[in-house]
């Protein structure tokens, strides 16, 4: 090819720099004045150069990662230059191309495209469709009509987010087409188009949300199946995670008996616990783990803490005092709520002490528990205008809730309180019978022990320390012992699970309202260290340390992460703790693909770490993901479907699902039935009548009755023994029921209070500030806890509640016409 030179025009010779420019081994090169030059390699052109013809000259334009103008050119001589580097430009823009086939065949049509992918095709496929439609007609001048035809086709999306969508959406339709006979035949019943697409969509991460009864089970066995049948991975390179050992097994299970009726006889793949994944990195890495004996018998923790605590509490002296101070946690009350409220916090809340009186205020505990342990016999006057009586004195106590300007706490009125202060202080005067006085402003300044003391001297109140031996032997007999050994365990399991450093603790108590809340924070940070010395001293480790020592294995390189696909079973029950694993696999493993696989609506184990947020919140949380719905159930009826979903989706942090059933009905199949037999309350005996009535109907049919407590089914149980049935009747918690079903379910305990369902205050104060923070939604996980009772019942669903005392779920499935058959009259619907 003959050298072509562009100089500059006449024009040129005093406006430009330029000498001349040409095309010299495959580069356009400028040569200046200066006797210096600029060499533009053909290869990093990315569309055909511009030439704009003024009426003295000429002005090519070079368009490579910026553009670039070379002006003032001889205008007969920069055509022909132009026309040569065309030539040249459009054969780097064909291999451009067709390197751009090769890769979209690479990553978007032999595979699901994956979002780290994505970028590789932005840069080498997707601008190049954007170019070929800044000019088109250059394009299709220079270009091969064949190489044309795949730019135009590609250029058809109009944003590099359309043209993701359809080229995954080919994807998946290749596959529904050629796997079609596979999706019909890897489980008993063929895959729904749900879960044939959960199966297909192999992104970098991959969320698929499920309803009760729509098969995610399925889908992980359905998608290792189709990975390994399909030559895509080997057996070994999946690894399989379960939230506990019966599940692994179960899935174990499923997988040998789905591959072998579908005649592949393959390795099952890698199906784990996360603790005996852990353990499983840590053999790799020739370590020896000893498991602690306290991790394999919960029963010996309890025995060790319980020891621990009380020769603390006998050898040291603050210790034993800040134990009994810790005994109750108190929880600021905002003063701007209503009076209602108050009361009922107030009358709910009780507290009892040492010397065996239920209090019902805090600082009436505190009082009480100081008169104990300096040996002054008294009594609580609940009830009374006082709080307190000293008999060996005749001396009477009484704690005003006031503040230094005698204005009353909790929003009680101030005229009527201060008069009962009056007309108190004169009734002791007149009747010559002392009266000590302790005000709340006293506790609140740090002084209420002070203030007592100092009133007891006054009036010659002898007090001594009854000893830390006694203390402990108080605590022992009434059961205060046990019952904060139990809760400091559940605080101490929390601290683990969710890897709480010493601030992180302080912050999140104090965060939850708790008074002394740096005091709580020492506690169980001397509990922890205990703990942890413990197990240095067993040269053993518990779970939770088996966990970390394994992904710290795997971030040092000494353990090896060897599979390409991770799944993830009951994701929405998932801990910090497993996440931060999951995250170490995935961030040291070479392209690992995962797939969360959960219901949000099922998330109810939060008391054991669970958190929801990563499941709700993926995409902030977790990272960017392709999200598959399952919602066709094969379970339970359409009226089941609309009552539970609709009840569970009141929660806006829930995700929102269309369910579809199999079984269609017309009536209402969860019925509502008071507890009342023959005047009077009895669960039991409601039960018993359900039982035969559904007995009547089908003598065959499975029945479970369920509770959110298990000492509820006790009685009902032990109340059915003498009158059996031909039904198989069980008898779950809603906690145990997750993952079974029945034909027909009897769901009891529905009524106010502690106890109730939901209930007015669940779990422990501080232990709640541990736990995993969840939505703000009333009684969120209480709400999906009926979901799940619900949509156990393949048939009906019988709601057994107390008509007088009216659970707050009962009265929301009435009043906001949920459509339930009310068969009691005794529930008043109010007028609408």
């Amino acid at each position: 090819m003959a050298q072509i030179i562009a100089n500059p025009s006449w024009l040129g010779r005093f406006f430009t720099r330029i000498k001349y420019v040409t095309i010299e081994q495959a580069s356009l090169v400028v040569y200046f004045k200066n006797k210096t030059s600029y060499s533009y390699p053909i290869g990093e052109f990315t569309n055909f150069p511009q030439l704009k013809k003024a009426l003295f000259s000429s002005k090519i334009t070079l368009i490579t990662n910026k553009s670039t103008v070379i002006s003032f050119l001889n205008k007969q001589q920069a055509t022909s230059l132009n026309d040569q580097l065309n030539v040249l430009v459009a054969s780097s823009l064909e291999q451009k191309v067709n390197k751009a086939k090769t890769l979209l065949k690479q990553y978007a049509t032999s595979e699901y495209l994956r979002d780290s992918n994505i970028p590789i095709l932005s840069k080498s496929v997707f601008s190049l469709a954007q170019q070929f439609s800044s000019a088109p007609a250059l394009w299709q001048q220079y270009l091969s009509p064949v190489n044309v035809k795949f730019l135009t086709i590609l250029n058809s999306a109009a944003t590099t987010e359309l043209a993701v969508a359809e080229l995954r959406q080919q994807y998946e339709q290749k596959q529904l087409a050629i796997k079609g006979d596979f999706y019909n035949k890897v489980e008993s019943n063929p895959l729904t188009l749900e879960q044939r697409l959960s199966v297909i969509r192999d992104n970098d991460k991959n969320l698929v949300l499920a309803a009760a009864g729509t098969g995610k089970t399925s889908v992980m066995i359905a998608k290792s199946l189709d990975l390994i049948a399909h030559n895509t991975v080997k057996p070994k390179q999946i690894l399989i995670l379960a939230y506990n050992k019966n599940a692994a097994n179960e899935l174990k299970a499923r997988f040998e008996q789905r591959a072998k009726h579908a005649g592949l006889n393959i390795q099952a793949p890698s199906i784990l616990t996360f603790h005996a994944l852990g353990l499983k990195l840590l053999q790799s890495a020739e370590q020896s783990p000893v498991v602690s004996k306290f991790t394999t018998n919960p029963m010996l923790l309890n025995q060790w803490l319980t020891q621990w605590v009380s020769n603390k509490i006998k050898s040291d002296p603050a210790f034993c005092k800040t134990y009994i101070d810790l005994l109750y946690e108190l929880k600021n009350i905002v003063s701007h709520k209503p009076e209602s409220h108050h009361t009922q916090t107030i009358k709910n809340s009780q507290y009892q002490s040492l010397a065996g009186y239920k209090v019902q205020g805090y600082q009436q505990l505190l009082i009480s528990n100081w008169l104990y342990l300096y040996g002054i016999d008294h009594n609580y006057t609940q009830g009374e205008s006082t709080d307190f009586y000293l008999p060996k004195y005749n001396i009477y106590l009484v704690h005003f809730n006031i503040d230094r300007q005698g204005n009353p706490l909790f929003g009680i009125k101030k005229a009527s309180y201060s008069e009962q202060i009056k007309h108190l202080r004169k009734q002791h005067k007149q009747n010559n019978t002392p009266l000590i006085e302790t005000f709340d402003y006293n506790w609140q300044e740090g002084k209420l022990e002070q203030r007592l003391k100092a009133q007891l001297q006054k009036h010659k109140v002898v007090a001594n320390f009854i000893g830390e031996q006694k203390v402990y032997e108080r605590l022992t007999s009434t059961g205060q012992l046990k019952q904060s050994i139990e809760k400091y365990l559940s605080c101490l399991s929390a601290i683990r699970v969710e890897q709480l450093s010493a601030s992180q603790l302080v912050e999140r108590i104090k965060q939850s309202g708790i008074k002394n809340h740096k005091n709580y924070a020492t506690l169980l940070s001397t509990i922890h260290s205990a703990y942890t010395q413990e197990l240095n001293t067993q040269g053993a480790i518990d779970f939770d340390d088996m966990i970390i020592k394994a992904a710290n294995l795997v971030k040092t390189g000494k353990a090896v992460v060897p599979w390409s696909h991770i799944l993830v079973d009951e994701f929405q029950d998932i801990s910090r703790a497993r996440m931060a694993f999951l995250n170490t696999l995935i961030k040291y493993g070479d392209n690992i693909r995962f797939t969360a696989v959960g219901d949000d609506w099922q998330a109810i184990y939060r008391f054991s770490g669970g958190k929801l947020a990563f499941t709700t919140r993926f995409n902030n949380l977790v990272g960017s993901h392709t999200l598959t719905m399952l919602q066709k159930t094969f379970r339970y009826n359409n009226s089941i479907s609309e009552i539970a979903g609709r009840f569970v989706m009141q929660n806006p942090e829930q995700y929102k699902k269309q369910i579809t059933t199999h079984t269609q009905v017309q009536s209402p199949q969860v019925i509502l039935l008071d507890d009342i037999h023959q005047g009077s309350k009895s669960v039991a005996e409601k039960v018993q009548q359900t039982i035969a009535t559904i007995n009547k109907n089908n003598s065959a049919a499975s029945i479970a009755v369920i509770a959110r407590y298990r000492f509820l089914l006790n009685g009902v149980q032990k109340h059915l023994e003498p009158k059996p049935v031909s039904n198989p009747v069980h008898f779950w918690t809603l906690h145990g029921s997750k993952g079974l079903e029945a034909d027909y379910c009897i769901i009891i305990g529905f009524e106010q209070g502690k106890l109730g369902f939901p209930g007015e205050h669940q779990g422990n104060n501080l232990v709640e500030a541990l736990l995993p923070v969840q939505d703000k939604y009333p009684h969120s996980e209480e709400r999906r806890l009926l979901y799940v009772g619900i949509t156990r019942a393949k048939h009906k669903a019988y709601l057994i509640a107390d008509p007088h005392a009216c659970s707050t779920f009962i009265s929301e499935l009435i009043n906001d016409n949920y459509p339930i058959h009310i068969a009691s009259k005794l529930f008043n619907k109010p007028p609408s």
